[in-house]
């Protein structure tokens, strides 16, 4: 039975994950980094990172699929999906990537707010900093002489795909995060372009995900160790791949992820353009299948911030979960008072506010270290509930949640979930559900299941998940925090 490996990109790691036919994880190899914050606005990669954590993943891959007897007889790729790389005609990068959470375009995507709704009309996006289209009028603008010389511009995914295929093209998952795919063709918009100032050659070639997009090179086989013409498959963005794996495949099945930010998607059967625009529409990893979607910027950014900064000690080298956890389970639901607005890079949907910095808001003297501490989880899950009440609009009902993500490895925040959502919130008992997501798409790709929904049956038949329901008491009080906090930010907003 041969082994399909998953590609997993994320912002601070890239796992390989090797998986059998029937879903069985054998391994998980793990290559971490961290993008450089240098200031407010500019967030940047060094790609060669990349490349690097990708043969050495694949390198150790060959090793433990030699070991286990057996052979790796696809790749599969999933990864963020919005940072830009920008590449010459041998594939080799020219600049540093620009990562999704970098902000250098806002005044970019400000002289562009007259053209909003025509723009989200289009493509089912917001204007906002963290796609595509911005971050390639950037570079024109600023830096003309690299974008001249570049050959494509193109995301990580595509960047990653051309090192193992030498072929460098774009699936509609990541086209749909650019703001110039047209949601309703999914071809590049040529009134978009125009609009920014991109041309069309910049841009990779648009196919269809959840497909083979190329096989292994015999260069990219002495880089790694893999046999020549092993197919890859792009299997979508990353949090497309992780709705397919907690089970968002049918219309309004609905998923929250809470890593570094937070994402809430709902599947959907055809686009949906509201007139407020405050949810974003993409394509879903699943042909022909949409998602409706809502993002929050900072979330596990937030937590990990506040344990190194009000945690950390001369005598721990790392990040003290064990005391802020003990500190969280001594605060009561409410915080003391104490409301967090998670806006730590700006606010993401449905406010849709790159200027709005967080705030913690409620703050007396007898406020304690834990209070705050539980307000961030609690500050989070607000957030997110104001997104789902949206998502409901669009719709007939979301009576269960399914959650991942770094931050449901806390069971206080996953109960505190439950009880501001009103719902009950599941946990799968398999945390990598982007890679299990990814795994499904490639299996049905190379004809092992004959859909994705088959290929997920199998691999979860002997799973179980965990189910936080919502506690009564604390529902009362977390409507009372939600419509709080909603008064502050408008306050806040309204006084500018």
């Amino acid at each position: 039975m041969g082994i399909i490996l998953v590609i997993d990109v994320g912002t601070s790691s890239m796992r390989g994950i090797l998986y059998s036919q029937n879903g069985y994880a054998y391994k998980n190899i793990q290559e971490t980094y961290s993008p450089e914050y240098i200031n407010d606005s500019y967030v940047e990669q060094d790609p060669l990172i990349f490349k690097k954590s990708l043969i050495s993943i694949v390198r150790q891959a060959v090793e433990i699929a030699r070991a286990l007897a057996n052979e790796i007889i696809g790749i599969s790729l999933t990864c963020q999906r919005s940072s830009m790389i920008v590449l010459d005609y041998e594939c080799n990068p020219l600049y540093k990537a620009i990562m999704w959470q970098d902000r250098r375009t806002l005044q970019i995507c400000e002289s562009l707010s007259l053209y909003e709704n025509y723009i989200y009309e289009r493509t089912g996006l917001k204007i906002s900093p963290v796609f595509l289209g911005p971050k390639i009028s950037w570079l024109k603008q600023n830096m003309k002489e690299i974008y001249i010389k570049s050959s494509k511009i193109v995301t990580i995914a595509d960047y990653l795909m051309c090192i193992m295929t030498n072929k460098l093209r774009t699936d509609y998952t990541y086209g749909s995060r650019t703001l110039l795919m047209n949601l309703h063709t999914l071809k590049w918009d040529s009134d978009l372009l125009r609009l920014f100032d991109i041309d069309e050659n910049k841009l990779c070639e648009l196919v269809e995900q959840s497909c083979i997009l190329g096989c292994i090179t015999d260069g990219f086989s002495k880089l790694s160790g893999l046999k020549t013409g092993i197919p890859v498959i792009s299997a979508g963005g990353d949090q497309q791949c992780s709705a397919i794996g907690n089970g968002v495949i049918n219309e309004g099945d609905t998923q929250i992820t809470t890593g570094t930010g937070s994402f809430i998607i709902t599947s959907s059967d055809k686009p949906h353009i509201d007139c407020v625009s405050k949810v974003i529409c993409s394509v879903s990893a699943i042909p022909n299948k949409y998602i409706l979607e809502a993002s929050i910027l900072t979330s596990g950014t937030i937590y990990n911030w506040f344990n190194k900064n009000f945690y950390w000690t001369d005598e721990t080298t790392d990040y003290n979960y064990d005391k802020i956890n003990f500190d969280l389970e001594n605060s009561r639901p409410g915080s003391n008072g104490i409301i967090l607005l998670p806006h730590f890079q700006g606010s993401g949907s449905p406010n849709w506010n790159p200027k709005a910095t967080g705030i913690f808001h409620g703050v007396s003297l007898g406020s304690e270290r834990r209070d705050f501490s539980r307000s961030i989880l609690e500050g989070i899950a607000a957030e997110i509930a104001e997104n789902l009440d949206l998502l409901r609009s669009y719709v007939d009902k979301i009576d269960a949640i399914n959650i991942s993500g770094g931050l449901t490895k806390n069971s206080i925040f996953n109960q505190i979930q439950a009880d501001m959502y009103g719902v009950p919130v599941k946990l799968p008992s398999d945390f990598e559900t982007t890679a299990l997501g990814a795994w499904a798409s490639a299996a049905k790709a190379l004809g092992v299941y004959n859909s994705i929904p088959e290929a997920l049956e199998y691999a979860n038949r002997d799973k179980e998940n965990t189910v936080y329901k919502p506690i009564l008491s604390n529902i009362e009080i977390y409507n009372d925090l939600k419509t709080n906090r909603k008064s502050i930010y408008n306050a806040l907003y309204k006084g500018n």
